[in-house]
Formats: C-alpha cells, sequence, structure tokens
C-alpha cells in the first residue's frame, strides 16, 4: 500500500493498518521489555490511575495496564518511530514538520472489561483540557497502535467505528443524543493485525477497549503524531495552561511525561527531531 492509498483510507475510514513496521524477528524483545518497564512503574500507574477515578473522572478499564511515557524506560522500539511509511503519511496530513506527542503502552491484561466510546485528545470530552464539539473538519492529530501481540477480535483488537471521524463528535462525554458510550455501536469492527503492524487512524475516530477472552495478555504501544502547530502545553505537567485547564478545575489529568536529557540523546538521528520540543530541562 502506498502512501496515496494509506491516506485515502484514512480520509474515508478514519484508519489504516501498516503491516511489518517492527520486523517479526525483533517483536518479542520489544514486547518483553515494554512489559518490563510497565511493570517496574506499575504501581506508580495504579496510584496515578486511582488519584484520577477518585475525583469522579472516568479513566481507562479494570483489567488494563498502562505507562505513560515509556520511551523514558525502554527504547528497543524507537528506530521504528520514523519509519518512512509512518512519516510519509505524516507529511501527507500534516507537511514537513510534526513532532511525537504521545508514547505510552498499554497492556489488556486477560478477562479485562470494556471500555467507552472515546476519540483521543484533543477531542476526548472527558480531559479537562479538550476541543469543544463540533469540531473542525481537518485533522489535528493523528493516533497510532503498536501490535506487539497479534490483534484478534479473542484477544481485544481495539474497536473502531469507520468512518465516525467525520461525525463531529463523539460519545465520551455520555451525552450524545441516542448513543450510549458503553455499549455496542451497530457498525463497530475489531482492528485485526499480526505483532509488528502499526493501526494509524485520524484522533477523531471512536474508539474502545474491547473485552480480552484470551489467556495472554494483549500488548501495545500507542504513540501519536501531531503537526507543528498544535498546541501541546494542556499536555506539559507544571506548565502554565496545564495548571489552568487541569490543576485548577481540579480536572481529569491528561499530560505526557517529557522526555529525559539522556533519552533524548540515546535516540536515532532520524527520531531526535520528533522529540526534541519535548525534552525536560537537564
Amino acid at each position: 500500500m502506498n502512501t496515496a492509498e494509506a491516506e485515502r483510507r484514512i480520509r474515508h475510514d478514519g484508519f489504516t493498518l501498516l503491516p511489518g513496521v517492527i520486523p517479526a524477528a525483533d517483536v518479542a524483545a520489544i514486547r518483553d521489555a515494554v512489559v518490563e518497564a510497565q511493570g517496574r512503574r506499575r504501581a506508580e500507574s495504579e496510584a496515578m490511575l486511582a488519584a484520577i477515578r477518585a475525583k469522579g473522572h472516568r479513566v481507562s478499564v479494570t483489567g488494563v495496564d498502562s505507562l505513560r511515557g515509556v520511551i523514558n524506560e525502554t527504547r528497543l522500539f524507537a528506530p521504528y518511530l520514523a519509519d518512512e511509511r509512518l512519516l510519509a503519511i505524516c507529511r501527507a496530513f500534516f507537511g514537513e514538520h510534526f513532532r511525537i506527542t504521545t508514547t505510552d503502552c498499554v497492556i489488556n491484561r486477560p478477562g479485562c472489561g470494556r471500555g467507552y466510546w472515546h476519540s483521543d485528545w484533543p477531542y476526548n470530552q472527558t480531559n479537562a483540557s479538550h476541543i469543544p464539539a463540533p469540531y473542525p473538519d481537518t485533522l489535528l492529530h493523528l493516533s497510532t497502535i503498536w501490535m506487539l501481540t497479534d490483534f484478534t477480535p479473542e484477544n481485544g483488537g481495539t474497536l473502531l467505528v469507520p468512518g465516525s471521524h467525520r461525525f463531529g463528535t463523539n460519545p465520551s462525554a455520555g451525552t450524545l443524543p441516542g448513543v450510549d458510550r458503553d455499549a455496542p455501536y451497530p457498525t463497530e469492527t475489531h482492528a485485526v493485525g499480526a505483532a509488528g503492524s502499526v493501526l494509524v487512524y485520524d484522533s477523531r475516530l471512536w474508539h474502545a477497549v474491547p473485552p480480552n477472552r484470551s489467556d495472554e495478555d494483549r500488548v501495545a504501544l500507542v504513540v501519536r503524531y501531531a503537526p507543528w502547530w498544535l498546541n501541546l502545553e494542556p499536555a506539559r505537567e507544571g506548565g502554565a495552561e496545564h495548571t489552568a485547564m487541569v490543576v485548577e478545575t481540579n480536572g481529569k489529568n491528561y499530560a505526557s511525561p517529557e522526555i529525559r536529557p539522556e533519552v533524548w540523546a540515546e535516540l536515532p538521528k532520524a527520531v531526535k527531531p520528533l522529540y526534541r520540543h519535548w525534552v525536560a530541562a537537564g
């Protein structure tokens, strides 16, 4: 699939799949490193989610573990972040100047529950910092889910609603007439693919965590790409806009940890420009 076809699918359906971005021979080592990193920081991640829930906010799903800023813990996957197919898609939508805004991992444990329909930041209406609907008819953020295990309907391949990026809103707040954010949607489908594949989608696309009915973890990376002009300051903890929009409102947090200077120094040459806007002060 060439760039033009990938762009067409994202514009029409809201998503496309790029197979083999991570070579099959490298997937297991990357998956193991990501799972180990999440395990080291699991207590910290659980405490963060508990604090958000204690404020009455909807976040994550029972049985789903995550780690924000996983690149600070392992960089085995870093060379593939600048895969030319991905960068070509970013250029098609954003021009020459874009950057990575999020590098997280998610692990759907066996028996995890179903999540609610939402779109990613800045469209998720449960986040204190979000764009009010109806949304402008332009792509502001490009999300990717990196499959570190095979994604199947049984183990919880992400649920998607094709074409929903053109609806101008999403059900995340639970107030969209006629749509139950927790219920199946008539046209929903699973994202399926082999380990090493990358799902690329318009961040407006409705998606949800599906139940994992298998007996093994479903492991993935979540990486988002944005044009240079998208304001990321609401996601920078300690900054003025994050303080005003999240802390002072006691709202639901959305934040991406800054990259430690020594981590940035270790990144491949082609990847460094994608993160230099988000390097912590030394």
